[in-house]
């Protein structure tokens, strides 16, 4: 199948960007200018998160601009509750924790759930879906051939994207999405082979183990869903790269020495029970730098390199209960929608198989990377999630 290139509610651009010319345009022209806004902040999430952030942020106040004109409430979906109860506990967390104007001001970074309504509200069309994804997808492709140039070069090019971490927890995305759009026949140009191929060597070249397992989860659900063809491809491409690698093997082999290192992941897996234990209501967003305060812990750090302790210690067990509840019932929503979905639907069906896998393949990772306090990679875990909740009302029968 050809890949699908929408043109619905096109909106005229000015010679000259205009915000006060945006917010006065008309109700249609508002709507319009909001989801092309999401598709150029989708596109730079890969790139640059101060870009990324000014867009969202106009994406956000011509949104609710729109909203207003229209007469209109931000749409509500079945995460609402859990999320609501993740926030309160988050601010309770704030105000007896460790330093209330740190955590109140680190409660900002929240903010960005903000993106799970607006892909809600405007990717309502299966054409809109698809763009979406496939302008994730364009946007990663400079970070990563800049990564493998540095890889293989005897040159080096200046730092211009995310650091390795990041890309990495992006490229979990990019290569779960371009897969899935491969496999159901949505998407097959070249662009999107060569930039799949791309995605992988740039992941491998990061040397990112957490990244690593996260990709094999995604691809591991992926294949069991749609061809376990790919489960064995995945098997012998990761056979050979640990066979040909050498960097790649050696990564591998000192897992379990790197593990038990001083200051590494035992003993800040071991200090952050620790503060749970002693705070229990949390020591607030952003105080996670307490962990310093323990042996061998590194002076930089300020993180539990795990999602769940993390939470936990910075939002408390009430944070942490609200996290399960907010990430299972997406869990249980994406949970075989795909097969829910009329065949017909074959966007619709892609978008569930690419946001459960990438889902799953996220908490993998998170299992070794705190990756829900990596910005640039939670705003492709919302739209994502964005992404589902659309999937799930065309599965409910409720279509534009």
């Amino acid at each position: 199948m050809s890949s699908v290139h929408p043109r619905e509610d096109p909106l005229a651009p000015p010679s000259r960007f205009s915000a006060a010319r945006l917010f006065l345009a008309s109700e249609g022209r508002l709507e319009s200018a909001v989801w092309r806004l999401l598709c150029v902040f989708a596109f730079f999430v890969p790139w640059s998160i101060a870009i990324a952030e000014i867009v969202l942020a106009i994406a956000v106040a011509a949104a609710a601009r729109h909203w207003w004109l229209a007469r209109e409430a931000p749409p509500r979906t079945p995460l609402d509750a859990p999320i609501l109860a993740f926030l309160g506990a988050s601010l309770l967390a704030a105000f007896v924790g460790l330093d209330v104007g740190q955590s109140l001001w680190g409660l900002r970074t929240y903010s960005k759930i903000v993106i799970v309504y607006l892909v809600y509200a405007r990717a309502r069309t299966p054409e809109r879906m698809a763009l979406l994804l496939e302008s994730f997808l364009a946007g990663s492709l400079l970070p990563s051939a800049h990564t493998m140039f540095n890889a293989v070069s005897p040159w080096s090019l200046p730092r211009l994207f995310p650091g390795g971490m990041t890309e990495s927890g992006n490229l979990l995305f990019a290569i779960g999405i371009s897969t899935t759009l491969y496999l159901m026949g949505i998407d097959r140009r070249r662009w999107l082979q060569f930039g799949f191929v791309l995605y992988g060597a740039a992941l491998a070249a990061n040397l990112k183990r957490g990244a690593w397992l996260g990709v094999i989860a995604t691809l591991g659900v992926i294949g069991s869903i749609r061809s376990r063809r790919l489960i064995l491809a995945t098997a012998l491409v990761l056979a050979a790269m640990v066979a040909a690698v050498g960097p790649v093997r050696s990564r591998i082999e000192n897992t379990a020495r790197d593990l038990l290192l001083p200051g590494n992941r035992y003993d800040i897996w071991t200090a952050s029970v620790d503060v749970i234990r002693r705070f229990p209501l949390g020591v607030g967003r952003k105080n996670g730098t307490i962990l310093r305060d323990y042996p061998n812990i590194p002076q930089r750090h300020k993180h539990a390199h795990n999602n769940v302790l993390q939470i936990a210690m910075e939002n408390g067990l009430l944070g942490l209960g609200a996290f399960l509840w907010w990430m299972g019932a997406f869990a249980r929503l994406s949970w075989r929608l795909w097969r829910r979905l009329p065949e017909e639907q074959v966007i619709a069906r892609a978008t569930a198989i690419a946001c459960f896998s990438t889902f799953v393949g996220f908490h993998v990772a998170g299992l070794v990377e705190y990756n829900f306090g990596d910005s640039e990679v939670v705003q492709m875990l919302f739209v994502m999630m964005g992404l589902g909740l659309v999937a799930n009302d065309y599965g409910n029968g409720r279509t534009v």
